[in-house]
């Protein structure tokens, strides 16, 4: 049996936050955020940067022809450029802003630009993802690319990228990054590794965290002996003379043990750390990450794990390393529902069902199935759960196949038709769902 072993401690959730008030989301409802990748042959994708989409995972696109908070996009050419609609109940949050259009209806913009999708995109993020790698590689490279969409938008029209900020200026080795295991935006070192803040009692002379049982696993971040203070981000001076920064009052550490960007083993280990938290990215309720011994972490509903199938496809390397097993975006929104419609399939794997007001938000999206129910997607894949895990921290269906073999049954031929069209090969490859 494959089992997580784990104690209830370490089984995270969102929100924790440093700041005496509640981050601030990170998408409004119904707008995604979709990584761009570049396909390679035979190893996973590798990641470029990321964008946001969306309900449906379209790519945004701003116009230099309009004004900060402005939308000059008139009606003939919003029938090419779709402005992206504020759905009822929205509400602006971080760098998303709502304007009112002459036409009265209301559009989100990002970062004060409004923000469209164009009627010409057939497979959402198509004309990201060929901008991207226009941008990074070119066709001299020895190594192929594999083949994506030729549109590119015209001049004038561009691809929004996802680039969170900090409000106000930060120090000079300070950054903000997406970080799916905080599912938010952190602040960072300058090596990408995640900041936490403190929020104990400080004693009047500013010194935090002095003892050694403290001082051991929790690093402070150092300031420069002629930093002064910028924005919201302060100097704490300590017991020995050090100098460390602190934002909005709360003095910044690193946590030992986290060796890799993105690592927040941190999290949980003392309640006065939390992970310095931006913004906060949307998840279902119940939904946690759970980190598991040689695995890295998994997705869970409730306690019990969530699955994504993928088409079959050759691999270099292992599957069940740390970020692995990722796939292209476009993938996962081509298979949709359909990777577990039979049902043989549907008494072994459950589609994760969201509420009847669930909208996409972040990396997770509403999706339709052929039968006309809804079902949660993340990072574009279909999320499954289980029948043969049986106890919180069970695993069973990882690193499981389905071959589809004609035999005459019609049904078997179909998926087996569909798979080899889609990928070459007929099968489905399912996995524990990784942040």
């Amino acid at each position: 049996m494959k089992k997580a072993f784990l104690s209830a401690a370490v089984l995270l959730s969102a929100g924790t936050a440093f700041a005496a008030d509640a981050p601030t989301a990170t998408t409004p409802k119904g707008l995604t955020l979709i990584n761009v990748e570049r396909e390679l042959e035979f190893s996973q994708p590798e990641s470029l940067w990321i964008r946001p989409g969306d309900a449906d995972g379209r790519t945004l696109f701003f116009s230099d022809a309009d004004a900060p908070g402005v939308s000059n996009c008139t009606a003939a050419c919003a029938k090419e450029w779709i402005p992206v609609a504020v759905p009822a109940g929205a509400k602006p949050t971080g760098d998303w802003s709502i304007i009112k259009r002459a036409d009265g209806v209301q559009q989100w913009a990002y970062n004060s630009r409004p923000v469209y999708t164009w009627v010409k995109e057939e497979r959402p993020g198509d004309v990201a993802t060929g901008v991207a790698v226009d941008a990074v590689f070119n066709s001299k490279l020895a190594q192929k690319v594999i083949a994506f969409s030729d549109l590119r938008p015209p001049k004038g029209w561009n691809v929004v990228r996802f680039e969170p900020s900090i409000k106000t200026k930060a120090p000079d080795g300070i950054d903000a990054r997406v970080n799916v295991y905080a599912e938010g935006v952190t602040l960072t070192d300058f090596d990408g590794l995640t900041l936490y803040a403190f929020d104990g009692d400080a004693k009047k002379d500013g010194q935090v965290c002095s003892s050694s049982s403290c001082t051991t696993p929790w690093m402070p971040v150092s300031a420069p002996s002629l930093a002064a203070n910028v924005g919201d981000f302060s100097i704490a001076l300590r017991a020995d003379g050090s100098r460390q920064w602190a934002f909005k009052k709360k003095p910044l550490y690193r946590f030992k043990a986290d060796l890799l960007p993105g690592d927040t083993k941190g999290r949980g280990v003392d309640k006065k750390f939390a992970v310095a938290l931006l913004t906060e990215t949307f998840r279902p309720a119940g939904v946690t990450i759970t980190p598991l011994n040689g695995y890295g972490s998994m997705l869970t509903i409730n306690g019990q794990a969530l699955y994504t199938g993928v088409a079959y496809e050759a691999r270099w390397g292992g599957r069940n390393l740390r970020d692995g097993y990722r796939n292209m975006y476009y993938k996962g929104k081509q298979m949709g529902g359909q990777t577990c419609v039979s049902a043989a399939c549907l008494a072994l794997w459950q589609p994760f069902r969201p509420g009847p007001d669930a909208q996409s938000n972040g990396y997770w999206e509403v999706i339709s199935r052929d039968d006309g129910t809804k079902q949660w997607a993340y990072k574009g894949y279909a999320l499954y759960t289980y029948t043969g895990d049986k106890a919180p921290g069970d695993f069973n269906g990882n690193d499981t196949y389905d071959s589809f073999i004609s035999d005459g049954v019609d049904e078997k031929f179909q998926q087996a038709a569909w798979l080899v069209e889609m990928n070459g090969r007929a099968g489905v490859y399912w996995h524990i769902a990784k942040p």
